[in-house]
């Protein structure tokens, strides 16, 4: 990810908050600034969804030498259901 350095003014009681956060949690002032606007967070979900989709391909394809024509599984899952009634 590129960051851009900028300067934005805030109150000085909205800095000292800040800052005595980024202390408490042991991180930089940005990382905290950057966790409140939502950075940090869609780059995670981003992140996590693209892992979910890969790995969702790779079961499909593993489950794709199942595919059977023909193949009704609804009516087999019914069977099933049904089979010890």
């Amino acid at each position: 990810m590129n960051y851009v350095t900028t300067n934005i003014r805030i109150s000085e009681e909205d800095y000292l908050r800040l800052k005595a956060e980024a202390a408490k949690k042991r991180k930089s002032l940005s990382a905290v600034v950057r966790e409140k606007i939502g950075v940090e967070e869609k780059t995670r979900s981003e992140a996590k969804a693209k892992k979910f989709m890969e790995d969702l391909k790779k079961i499909a394809k593993e489950n794709a030498k199942y595919h059977r024509k023909g193949w009704d599984s609804v009516k087999i899952l019914r069977e099933m259901r049904y089979e010890n009634t």
